[in-house]
C-alpha cells in the first residue's frame, strides 16, 4: 500500500480539511467577541498563531492514533479488520460540510454588513442626454476610469462620519494625482452617500469602468476598515482588502491605508504612477481637525463656513506649517461674500491673502492657495488674477472646483470660449454636480444661444430640484426662449413655498419674464418695489440688475447712481456679462462712457474688447419708444 493511500485510510487529509474550516468559523466569531470587547490586535493574533501552530499536531495525531467505540488507541493496536476509518471518515465528511455552510453564512453575512448603509433617500437624478447635451472633451478609458465612493461609516458614533467621509476625500484626492487615471469628482461621487443603488448604475451615472467603496467601523481604539474595488460592468471584485489597526494614531491609519489602497488599485487598471505621498502634516490633532473643518465646508452654508473656518484655524495653530490647512482656510474665508457672511470685502482679502501665502510657503504646489488667492482678489490687476487662475489650472488639470471657478472668471472677461470648455472638463470630470450646467447655461445665455442653455438649465434643475439656485438658469432660459407660461408656472411653484426661494431670485425671474414680454408697466412695478429698498437695505436685491432694468427703462441718466452704489460697495454682478458686457452698446452719453473708464472696471472692459468675437452679448435690447 502507498504511502498517500494510508494517508487517505488514516484520514488524514479529512482532518487536516476539517480542521482548517472549523478553525477558521471559530476565529471569526472569536474575532466579533473581541471586537466587541474592544481588544488589543494582539489577542487574535494568540489564537491565529494557535491555530497555526495546532494544525501539524492534529496531523500527527490523525496518522498515530485511531478513534474506536473503546476509545482513542494507537493506530498499530487495531487489527485491519477492526478499523473504524471508514466510519470516522463519514463523520469528518458531515463535520466539514456543517462548518463549510457556517462559513457560507458568515461570508455572506459580513458582506452584507459591510455594504450596509444609511436608509435609502430619494434617488439621485440621472443626467440623460436629452437634457444636455455636453460635448465631453475627455476621452475616457473605462479601464482607466474609477469613482471612489464615500466610505459608510459603520460606527455606532455618528461623530466618526468625518473620519470616513474624509479617508474617501484623502484616497479621491491621491488617485487624481495619477494623469492615466480619470477620477470622478467628490460632488459626483458623494451624491451616493446614503443611497442603495447597484454598482451598474452607480458607474454608468458617473461614467466610470471601476468603483472603489468601502467601510469604516470604530470600536473603542480599535479601527476595522473594509475597501474593494469593482469593475462595472461585471460586478466582479478585482481587489478588496480589510485593514484592522489602533486608533492611537489616526493620521498614520490614513495614510498607509490610502498608500495600500491607491498602489493596488493602479496595479489593477494597469495604470501606475509616479506620484508621491507626501505627508501634509506630523501632528494627529491638527489633521483630525482639518477633516472636520473639510466636512463642514463640503456642507456649505453660512453655519458651515463658520464653524469650518473655527476648525481650519484650530489646525493651523495645533501645526502652522500645515499648507493645507492655510489653504482651506483662505479658499473657505473667499466664499464668505458669496453665502451672505456679513465680512467686509478688505477684511476678506486680507485673511485670504495671509492663508494663502502661508499655505505657498510651506507648499508651493497648493493649487487651493492660488484659487483663494484669485477669488478673493481685490488688490490686483486682471492680468495678475487670470495668471493666478492659470496657475492653480497647471497644478491641478482634473480638480472640477479649480476647473469652475476659471471657467466663471473666463466668463466675466468676456472669454466665452475658453469658459465653456473649461465648463465642460468640469462636467466630465463632475457628470452629477449641478453647479457646472447652471454655469454652463449662462455661457451659452451671453452669446445668444438660448436653446442649448435651456438644455443645461433643465439638467441643473433635475439635479437639485429644490433650490432655486438651480431653477434660475431653467427660469432665465424659459423666459429667454419665449416660453412665458412653463416659466410663470414655474415661479409660481416656487413662490406657493415659503422660503423655497429668495426675494432676490424671485424678483429677478418676475422682472426678466416682463423685460423679454415688452411688458413696461409690471416691469416697473417689479423694478419699483426693488428700488424701495435701496437706500435702507441694499443688500435685498442685486443693484446692478435694478440698474439693468432701469437703464432699460429710463434710461442711463436714471441708472447711474444706482450704478454707482453697487461699485461703491463692490457688487459681484456689476461685472456680470449678461447685464452690461461693453458700455457703448447701450449709449454714446459722456458720463455713462465716464463710468464704466473707473479704476477695475476700465481694465474689465478693455479686455473684453479685445475678446469681443460677435455683435451682440448678453440680455440688453434696444430701449421702447420713448
Amino acid at each position: 500500500m502507498s504511502f498517500f493511500t494510508e494517508l487517505k485510510r488514516r484520514n488524514v487529509f479529512r482532518m487536516g480539511i476539517a480542521y482548517v474550516v472549523v478553525a477558521w468559523v471559530l476565529l471569526q466569531a472569536v474575532d466579533f467577541t473581541l471586537d466587541i470587547i474592544s481588544a488589543p490586535n494582539w489577542v487574535l493574533q494568540v489564537f491565529v498563531l494557535a491555530a497555526v501552530v495546532g494544525l501539524p499536531v492534529v496531523l500527527i495525531f490523525s496518522w498515530v492514533f485511531e478513534i474506536t467505540p473503546d476509545g482513542i488507541k494507537l493506530e498499530s493496536q487495531i487489527d485491519r479488520s477492526e478499523s473504524e476509518t471508514q466510519n470516522t471518515g463519514r463523520k469528518l465528511d458531515r463535520t466539514i460540510i456543517t462548518f463549510l455552510a457556517f462559513a457560507v453564512v458568515l461570508l455572506l453575512g459580513e458582506r452584507f454588513i459591510s455594504q450596509e448603509e444609511a436608509p435609502v433617500t430619494e434617488k439621485v437624478p440621472e443626467v440623460t442626454m436629452a437634457q444636455a447635451e455636453v460635448s465631453d472633451p475627455v476621452t475616457v478609458n473605462s479601464a482607466r476610469s474609477v469613482a471612489v465612493l464615500p466610505f459608510v461609516n459603520m460606527s455606532s458614533d455618528p461623530e466618526q462620519e468625518y473620519f470616513s467621509d474624509g479617508l474617501s476625500e484623502e484616497l479621491l484626492n491621491r488617485l487624481a494625482q495619477n494623469s492615466r487615471l480619470h477620477v470622478a469628482a467628490r460632488t459626483s461621487s458623494f451624491q451616493f452617500k446614503g443611497q442603495n443603488l447597484n454598482i451598474g448604475e452607480i458607474g454608468r451615472q458617473l461614467k466610470v469602468g471601476n468603483i472603489l467603496e468601502g467601510s469604516v467601523r470604530k470600536s473603542g481604539n480599535r479601527l476595522r476598515i473594509t475597501a474593494q474595488l469593482i469593475q462595472v460592468d461585471s460586478g466582479f471584485h478585482l481587489w478588496s482588502e480589510t485593514y484592522e489597526r489602533e486608533m492611537d494614531d489616526v493620521f498614520a491609519i490614513q495614510d498607509d491605508i490610502a498608500l495600500a489602497i491607491t498602489t493596488a488599485l493602479e496595479a489593477e487598471l494597469g495604470a501606475g504612477s509616479t506620484a508621491t505621498v507626501q505627508q501634509p502634516t506630523d501632528n494627529m490633532e491638527a489633521y483630525q481637525a482639518y477633516l472636520q473643518a473639510r466636512y463642514l465646508l463640503a456642507k456649505r452654508g453660512v453655519s458651515n463656513l463658520l464653524k469650518a473656518h473655527e476648525q481650519f484655524e484650530r489646525a493651523t495653530r495645533l501645526d502652522p506649517t500645515f499648507s493645507k490647512a492655510w489653504s482651506g482656510l483662505a479658499y473657505n474665508y473667499s466664499l464668505f461674500p458669496s453665502y451672505g457672511v456679513g465680512v467686509p470685502a478688505q477684511e476678506v482679502w486680507t485673511t485670504v491673502q495671509t492663508a494663502a501665502n502661508n499655505a505657498l510657503q510651506y507648499d508651493p504646489k497648493n493649487a487651493e492657495a492660488f484659487v483663494a488667492l484669485a477669488r478673493g482678489n481685490i488688490q490686483d490687476d486682471l492680468v495678475t488674477i487670470s495668471e493666478l487662475y492659470e496657475k492653480a489650472y497647471e497644478l491641478a488639470p482634473k480638480n472640477a472646483d479649480v476647473i469652475n471657478l476659471y471657467a466663471d472668471f473666463m466668463l466675466i472677461v468676456g472669454d466665452f470660449t475658453a469658459a465653456e470648455r473649461l465648463e465642460q472638463e468640469a462636467i466630465a470630470l463632475d457628470p452629477l454636480a449641478a453647479v457646472h450646467y447652471s454655469d454652463i447655461a449662462f455661457v451659452m445665455y451671453s452669446v445668444g444661444r438660448y436653446e442649448e442653455g435651456l438644455n443645461f438649465g433643465r439638467t441643473s434643475v433635475s439635479l437639485e430640484p429644490n433650490s432655486d439656485v438651480r431653477a434660475d438658469p431653467l427660469i432665465t432660459g424659459l423666459s429667454a426662449n419665449g416660453l412665458y407660461d412653463e416659466a410663470i408656472e414655474t415661479i409660481n411653484q416656487f413662490e406657493q413655498l415659503p422660503g423655497s426661494a429668495t426675494a432676490n431670485l424671485l424678483s429677478w425671474w418676475w422682472c426678466f419674464l416682463y423685460y423679454q414680454q415688452g411688458d413696461e408697466q409690471q416691469l416697473r412695478e417689479k423694478v419699483a418695489e426693488r428700488l424701495q429698498y435701496l437706500e435702507s437695505d441694499p443688500g435685498k436685491f442685486d443693484t446692478a440688475v435694478t440698474a439693468f432694468f432701469v437703464t432699460w427703462l429710463d434710461g442711463t441718466d436714471a441708472a447711474l447712481p444706482i450704478l454707482k452704489i453697487a461699485y461703491a460697495i463692490d457688487e459681484y454682478n456689476l461685472m456680470w456679462p449678461e447685464y452690461f458686457y461693453l458700455p457703448e452698446d447701450v449709449s454714446d452719453d459722456p458720463d455713462w462712457l465716464a463710468f464704466w473708464q473707473q479704476p477695475k472696471l476700465a481694465e474689465l472692459m478693455e479686455i473684453r474688447r479685445r475678446n469681443k468675437t460677435q455683435e451682440h452679448i448678453g440680455w440688453w435690447k434696444d430701449r421702447p419708444t420713448q
